[in-house]
């Protein structure tokens, strides 16, 4: 070989070297949500930006699109397919297209309290994760939100005295609250969460439930005069990512990246639950009333919402996996002395 072939053949190496290492050597994640700048989602995501950035070395960095200037969920999804965006932070909603295991902790007026889900998540939220990253998206953890609470203009009545008037809203892909709501005689109002407050505003809706930091937060509760203390269902978020933009990242960037944000939801899930307890107290102070539920409401809404469960799971229409196990763990959870 002669010298000038060396050096061909050594210049070409390092060409195709730089050209496999360049993928892995400097990315930009771009990233949608629907909280606003200033938000306290926002403040932790932004940290945590910065952490990986750090991290890694500048490797990995992140672009927010915050507001939902890149529109709803199903349109972050749509943007992702297109490569347009590498990921987006969603509600636990937002996900069930993906998985109806996201359901397992949002089931209306299944759980007595947060203690419940808490004891049950070391061994389901493993499960929901996968699940998720079978349907195409990588979750590094789940932050819960708190319980949601029924808020509307009047007080709620007994269940005979419920009436299509009441217009209730609920997240487009949840058929679950959508059936249970019609059956309980109300006329359930499908709308993503951006337009809520618009609805409230004009009297499309004039019924919500919402977590009671969330209710202040959106200023939804300046359309309210009533909070029913019963909790509906366990609300949640996170943050999910495209696999196929994580497959550009080296697997020590990949494990920081999923590693610090798995933090900032763990913190998230502390603050969500600290300032719902703050919220509640602000709520009274602003004139909210916060009414007990009665025996009929309890006993009513909870048999409807166990039988539509049953109705949906045996005609196919939603899907829960490990749903059957989760609820043996809970009854043997309540049995415990």
């Amino acid at each position: 070989m002669t010298r000038l072939h060396r050096i061909q053949t050594v210049f070409a190496s390092v060409i195709l070297a730089l050209i496999l290492i360049s993928p892995l050597s400097a990315q930009q994640l771009k990233i949608a949500t629907l909280a606003p700048d200033g938000s306290s989602w926002m403040n932790a995501l932004n940290e945590a930006a910065e952490a990986v950035e750090e991290q890694t070395d500048g490797r990995v960095s992140i672009r927010y699109y915050p507001g939902g200037v890149m529109g709803d969920a199903s349109a972050i999804f749509r943007r992702m397919r297109l490569g347009q965006l590498n990921g987006g932070a969603f509600t636990l909603g937002d996900l069930v297209s993906i998985s109806g295991a996201v359901n397992l902790y949002s089931l209306p007026f299944v759980f007595n309290g947060l203690e419940e889900i808490q004891a049950l998540r070391p061994d389901y939220d493993p499960l929901i994760l996968s699940a998720l990253e079978e349907g195409g998206l990588v979750v590094p953890g789940i932050s819960l939100g708190g319980f949601a609470y029924l808020f509307g203009r009047e007080e709620f009545p007994e269940p005979e005295a419920l009436d299509t008037d009441w217009r209730v809203w609920v997240q487009p892909d949840d058929l679950l609250s959508l059936e249970t709501l019609q059956r309980l005689g109300v006329s359930p109002v499908p709308l993503p969460l951006a337009e809520v407050y618009t609805a409230l505003q004009t009297g499309a809706l004039n019924t919500f439930a919402s977590t009671t930091s969330g209710a202040i937060i959106l200023q939804w509760h300046t359309r309210a005069r009533h909070m029913l203390d019963l909790p509906v269902l366990m609300t949640g978020g996170t943050i999910g990512f495209d696999p196929r933009s994580l497959s550009r990242l080296s697997g020590a960037d990949r494990e920081i990246l999923l590693a610090r944000f798995a933090e900032t939801m763990q913190a998230l899930e502390e603050s969500n639950l600290a300032e719902n307890a703050q919220a509640r107290q602000a709520l009274v102070s602003q004139g909210i009333q916060i009414d007990s539920p009665t025996s009929a409401q309890l006993e009513t809404w909870r048999s409807e919402a166990d039988s539509t469960l049953k109705d949906l799971l045996a005609t196919d229409r939603i899907e829960i996996p490990h749903l059957d196990a989760m609820m043996k763990d809970l009854e043997a959870l309540r049995e415990a002395p």
